[in-house]
């Protein structure tokens, strides 16, 4: 950036923040924070002018020579800056995450412009509670859920640039994921923060405290308090930074403790700070592994905001043949360790094999046992979040993202392909959602921020693996913003199969709201029946248009058999060479189709994506 030599002022740490008169939202106090240096030797005067999105506002600045002072700007000094009905930033799955570009300039008398700095930042306000001992959030003076994932670096050799942050934020958005937590603070980069502005996603923020078995205390507290208060300075504009965390499963050193509780309070009035991830007001601390879905529902409906809960997450055939030569692939060793699966410890490869032996009968090759794998992919994930809607406290599993080639903790991999783990957690994270609770066998109507919905339907179908209605019931229900609905109890009639269907359905007049879909065994967690299902060849017709340099797929697939499908899967290809096109957005995946039945998905690509190729959908 150009400083002229005479007069040469700098705008330094700027900082936006807003006030809503909560519960009316219709005006909002902007206020601006400058810091101007002045670099010369002798004083200077001139102008602030400034812009928040269409409101201009100025004020006269003189500064003493070498003179660094703060300028404070609000409606007080400023009418212009009390906004009115403004478009509120909200996380996604509350409405639209809006932004307002903020433009800022010193203009000297002497020397024109001296410094400039434009950003975005957006109209909001947290507000939170530690009554009863447990963390709630709000914002805008609605309650809010946090359900998404924790993340270490954005790539392992931190390669990650904006485009890749972009798309793994736009796969949390995708998922209705609202939170990220950027554990320990290991990702700095300002395209992590403005993605996450973007896509609408909060940010819980850490600082640099492992967990206490993994790392010493600082031993210079005063070099760590520098970069604390550097950080705040740097993000605090964003929109989407809504928590911070001082320490990782453990206490800080109480005089960091007292000094990042002082420095928040004075660089970042109005956010919250919590001393541990996961002791006093919020729980964590896993576990990591797979375990029986109706653990979750037991054990991990927590009263309080669960920081870290996890299990493997298996990826495709493709993303396998990516990550290793194919006699490494089976039978499972030590390359498999390397990525991270081992037998033993938090990874959790042994329980999640286990699962597959005991549910589906084992495999003896890397094909059909990563097939397998993404049924436990899908129900391990879909069941962890599902069991959050008895107390809607909020989820943050261990991981969301991946850094590098792995088996475990992630939601898609490191190639950005999705695995079934993403659609099950897809499913589950959904504002408003139907879904079956095996501890009761109740069919539960669970709205997060779907609004107060009323007039919905309830409907639930048990089906044979043939495909035959054995058992149905609907029911009328009216569901509260914040709330989980009970409207039928599911009773098992004679005549199911060793493994039947649950298909569930919330509708409101002719529209679909949610869908969902189970297997259930006869003997609890046995689905080895299964296997018996014979291959179908499904039938596929796929639209595709080039829109904005996008191209958007639109693929019907039914299925002509007289038996059901399960997890069938589309991928993207380039139609010529069909390799995989990745990132990828696909409306749902890894569904099942009934005898008959018919379903249209949606997929959308970027055309850089394709490399000059048309894209095409392949039925897996």
């Amino acid at each position: 950036m150009y400083l002229t030599t005479t007069g040469a002022v700098t705008i330094e740490n700027p900082f936006v923040s807003t006030t809503l008169p909560l519960p009316d939202t219709s005006t909002a106090d902007v206020s601006v924070e400058v810091t101007l240096q002045n670099h010369d030797a002798t004083p200077v005067a001139g102008t602030l002018r400034g812009r928040f999105g269409d409101v201009a506002f100025e004020t006269p600045v003189r500064l003493a020579a070498s003179e660094t002072k703060v300028v404070k700007l609000d409606p007080a000094t400023n009418p212009a800056l009390r906004l009115h009905n403004p478009k509120l930033w909200w996380p996604v799955g509350y409405g639209e995450a809006s932004l307002y570009p903020v433009e800022l300039k010193f203009e000297s008398e002497r020397r024109g412009v001296s410094d400039e700095k434009s950003f975005q930042s957006g109209v909001r306000q947290f507000t939170y509670s530690e009554e009863g001992g447990a963390l709630r959030l709000w914002i805008n003076g609605r309650r809010f859920v946090a359900r998404g994932g924790n993340w270490g670096f954005g790539e392992s050799m931190l390669r990650y640039r904006a485009r890749e942050y972009d798309a793994a934020v736009r796969y949390h958005r995708d998922m209705h994921f609202t939170m990220i937590r950027n554990w320990v603070g290991q990702i700095g980069e300002d395209a992590f923060y403005e993605a996450c502005d973007r896509h609408g996603i909060v940010v819980w923020q850490d600082f640099w405290l492992a967990n206490p078995y993994d790392g010493p205390d600082p031993d210079d507290n005063g070099l760590f308090m520098r970069n604390v208060r550097d950080t705040v300075l740097r993000i605090r504009s964003h929109p989407s930074i809504g928590l911070y965390c001082g320490r990782n499963e453990g206490q800080p050193p109480k005089p960091l403790d007292a000094g990042m509780r002082q420095a928040l309070a004075e660089l970042h009035p109005g956010l919250h700070y919590i001393p541990s991830s996961a002791d006093d007001t919020v729980s964590g601390h896993g576990p990591y592994r797979a375990m029986p879905l109706k653990f979750y529902f037991s054990q991990r409906a927590t009263p309080k905001l669960h920081s870290e809960l996890g299990m493997p997450n298996i990826v495709s055939m493709d993303s396998l043949r990516a990550m290793m030569p194919e006699s490494a692939m089976w039978p499972q060793g030590r390359m498999w360790g390397l990525h991270d699966f081992s037998l033993h410890g938090a990874q959790g490869g042994e329980s999640f094999r286990g699962q597959i032996d005991k549910s589906y009968g084992g495999a003896d090759n890397a094909a059909d046992w990563v097939r397998l794998a993404q049924y436990v992919n899908y129900e391990g994930y879909r069941a962890m979040y599902e069991a959050q809607g008895a107390k809607r406290m909020g989820l943050l599993i261990w991981m969301s993202h991946p850094t590098w080639p792995t088996f475990v903790w992630q939601t898609y991999d490191y190639y950005l392909e999705p695995t079934a783990a993403y659609f099950g957690a897809k499913k589950a994270c959904e504002p408003l959602h139907i879904q079956w609770n095996p501890l009761t066998d109740n069919v539960e109507v669970v709205n997060y921020s779907g609004g107060d919905a009323r007039g919905l339907t309830a409907g639930v179908q048990l089906l044979n693996m043939d495909g035959v209605v054995k058992w149905e019931r609907s029911a009328p229900v009216d569901s509260s913003e914040d709330s989980v609905a009970a409207p039928i109890h599911i009773e098992y009639p004679d005549g199911l199969t060793p493994v039947h269907f649950i298909r569930l359905k919330l509708t409101r007049g002719g529209e679909t709201v949610s869908e969902n879909f189970y297997w259930r065994g006869l003997e609890e967690y046995n689905y080895r029946a299964l296997r018996e299902l014979p291959k179908v060849k499904l039938e596929a017709v796929t639209d595709a248009k080039r829109q904005a340099g996008r191209w958007m797929l639109t693929t019907t697939v039914r299925n002509p058999a007289k038996t059901p499908v399960l997890m069938v899967k589309l991928k993207a290809v380039r139609e010529k060479s069909g390799d995989r096109i990745l990132p990828a957005i696909y409306s749902d995946n890894y569904i099942a189709l009934m005898p008959g039945e018919q379903r249209t998905i949606r997929t959308e690509v970027e055309d850089a994506d394709t490399r000059g190729e048309p894209p095409a959908i392949v039925i897996e």
